[in-house]
């Protein structure tokens, strides 16, 4: 009779199985290794984004500290130049000099030295500046209640909106200066030189009317009246 066939499909059965064994034996199972792969890509893509996050924030960091840094350095020179500049004129705006001190009932008297200084709002009652260089000093809102003026030089100086109240102008050469309606309030007007000095049209016919505005001003041969131009 005939030989029986043997169908080769049990060899390759036995062969996949020995295959698949070894692979099981040596590696672990394809899945296993399909998923080892992947979980070190992932791995490694979170690492790159990790570190390009620190690398961002590091230069974000930086950016703020040079930044901090220049600000810094610019509000420190602008201190030190507001701090060593020189005050300016006392009509233009001033400087600090004797601006809201009390100087109450002090010597003021028989100086140059106080040219052109800022007394605004300065608090000087019963003090004196007799015969002292006051061109171009602001005593802008000052408290001059009996503040001596005698003989001293005013011109272009700043008294507006001041309290004037018992001051005295006396031989005062105010040319060119400034006053408000508190130039009614001062004592005495006596030979004081107001040659194109700025006052209210209603003061200036009010202190006209006064006893005391009268007389020639020893310094510059100024009539009072004439100064105010009064009728």
């Amino acid at each position: 009779g005939r030989s029986p066939i043997i169908a080769p499909h049990s060899t390759t059965t036995t062969t996949s199985t020995r295959q698949h064994a070894f692979l099981n034996e040596n590696t672990g199972s394809g899945d296993d290794f399909l998923s080892s792969s992947s979980s070190s890509t992932s791995s490694s893509t979170i690492t790159d984004n990790k570190s390009t996050k620190m690398t961002t924030k590091t230069t974000m960091m930086n950016r703020w500290k040079h930044g901090a840094a220049r600000f810094l350095l610019a509000a420190t020179m602008s201190l030190v130049l507001s701090s060593t500049s020189l005050p300016a004129g006392a009509v233009s705006g001033g400087g600090l000099d004797y601006a809201n001190l009390d100087i109450t009932g002090q010597d003021f008297s028989s100086s140059s030295a106080y040219k052109g200084k800022d007394f605004t709002q300065v608090i000087a009652k019963g003090t004196n500046f007799k015969g002292s260089n006051l061109q171009g000093c602001r005593f802008y809102k000052a408290y001059l209640v009996n503040a001596n003026f005698e003989n001293a030089d005013l011109r272009g100086a700043s008294l507006e909106d001041t309290s004037m109240d018992g001051a005295i102008l006396k031989n005062t050469n105010a040319a060119g200066s400034y006053f408000s309606k508190s130039l009614l309030d001062a004592a005495t007007l006596e030979n004081a030189d107001f040659t194109d000095a700025q006052v209210p049209i209603k003061t200036q016919i009010l202190v006209c009317e006064r006893e005391d505005v009268k007389g020639t001003n020893p310094t510059t041969g100024v009539d009072t009246r004439d100064s105010l131009m009064c009728p």
